[in-house]
């Protein structure tokens, strides 16, 4: 299985690879421990998956206070027995934004196509 998170530290948005194609799942509400339990819940147990994290970094490439929890929570993925790849998720948001769709309410959803832009953008490098 192929994961993407769009990690925040209140709403996670979270996307799948399904059949070959990236769907946008429902957000994971609440904090790390919620996301870890939710990826838990996820993982396939057979060592191939792959958890997608969007990176968030200023510019320059240079890290910020959320890219070292971004980082943090990789290492605790990778604990969990899943591969981890890291994505730059500069200008996610704005992509989302412009898609024309139905996001505008803070459901959760924008986080989530963010997650599926995110995961575009790995399947795109691989």
């Amino acid at each position: 299985m192929t994961l993407a998170l769009d990690y925040g530290r209140a709403r996670t948005g979270v996307a799948i690879l399904e059949g070959g194609i990236p769907l946008p799942a429902e957000p994971v509400l609440g904090d790390r421990r919620a996301v870890l339990e939710r990826v838990r819940s996820m993982l396939s147990g057979d060592g191939t998956d792959v958890v997608v994290l969007g990176l968030p970094l200023a510019s320059g490439r240079r890290p910020t206070e959320m890219s070292m929890e971004v980082e943090a929570l990789a290492e605790a993925i990778r604990g969990l027995g899943a591969g981890v790849e890291l994505v730059g998720e500069w200008g996610s948001s704005a992509e989302v934004r412009s898609m024309p769709v139905k996001h505008r309410r803070r459901t959760g959803r924008t986080d989530s196509l963010a997650a599926l832009v995110i995961l575009e953008r790995y399947l795109a490098r691989s």
